[in-house]
C-alpha cells in the first residue's frame, strides 16, 4: 500500500509518514508506532479514533533546550501535512498528552504551510494570498507552538544593530499549565523560523485574578 499525492510525497500506510523518497528516522518510527498503538487501543466509534485516523506525519525532529536548573532537555517537533491540522486540533490535548506521557518529554506539533515569495510569479495566481505570506505563516506557526494557550499581546523592539527582540504575551490564566514550557517553546519556534522569541504571561486583570483564585480553590477542594 503506497498512496501517491500530487505533491510527490509518498505515504506509507503502515507508518502513516509522508516522505520524499528519504529514509525515515528513528523518532518518526517511534511517533508513528505510538499513534498506531493509541488508535488500536481506542474503542470503535470513539471521536478521538476518528480524528486520529486522519492525522499523518511529515517529519519528526528532535531539539534541546536548557532548563532553569541548567540541564539540557530533549523535545520533539512534529510537522503534519496541512490537511491533518483540523483533526489534530480537535484532539490536541489527548494526542499530545498521550505522546508526552509515553515519551516523558515535551512534544510540539505544527502544520506545514506553503510560503509564496512575492518575487516569484506562480502560474495561475495573479495575487499572492495573505495565507501564503511569510508573516502569516510565521504567525500561524507561533499559534501552533503556543497551544493550548492563547496569545494576547506582542512587543517587537528593533536594536541599533537591526536585530529584533520579540516578546509574546500569553493568557495569564494559563500560567500554571504553561510555565514549564516557556523555554522549550522559544527553542521550538527558533527551530522553525530562526527567530528568537521570549514568551511571558500578560498581567492579569482584576477579573482574571479572581477567576484564577476560584479555579485554585476548586482544584484544592
Amino acid at each position: 500500500g503506497v498512496y501517491t499525492q500530487p505533491n510527490i510525497r509518498m505515504f506509507n500506510v503502515g507508518s502513516r509518514i509522508f516522505s520524499k523518497d528519504r529514509k525515515i528516522n528513528e523518532n518518526e518510527e517511534t511517533i508513528s508506532k505510538l499513534i498506531n498503538d493509541y488508535q488500536i487501543q481506542l474503542k470503535e466509534g470513539s471521536v478521538i479514533k476518528k480524528d486520529l485516523e486522519r492525522i499523518f506525519i511529515s517529519t519528526v525532529e528532535e531539539f534541546y533546550y536548557t532548563e532553569r536548573n541548567g540541564n539540557k532537555a530533549k523535545c520533539l517537533l512534529i510537522r503534519l501535512p496541512y490537511k491533518s491540522l483540523e483533526p489534530f486540533r480537535n484532539i490536541r490535548g489527548a494526542f499530545v498528552g498521550h505522546l508526552e506521557r509515553k515519551l516523558n518529554l515535551q512534544v510540539y506539533v505544527v502544520a506545514y504551510r506553503q510560503i509564496l515569495s512575492k518575487r516569484v510569479k506562480t502560474p495561475g495566481i495573479k495575487k499572492r494570498p495573505i495565507s501564503r505570506t511569510l508573516t502569516h505563516v510565521y504567525d500561524k506557526m507561533l499559534e501552533d507552538v503556543t497551544l493550548p494557550s492563547t496569545i494576547v499581546g506582542r512587543q517587537i523592539r528593533v536594536q541599533t544593530d537591526g536585530t529584533q527582540t520579540i516578546k509574546v504575551f500569553l493568557d495569564p490564566l494559563d500560567k500554571e499549565k504553561m510555565e514549564d514550557r516557556l523555554d522549550s517553546m522559544s527553542e521550538a519556534y527558533k527551530k522553525l523560523t530562526a527567530r528568537k522569541v521570549r514568551f511571558l504571561f500578560a498581567k492579569p486583570t482584576k477579573f482574571q485574578k479572581q477567576l484564577a483564585e476560584f479555579k485554585k480553590k476548586q482544584t484544592q477542594a
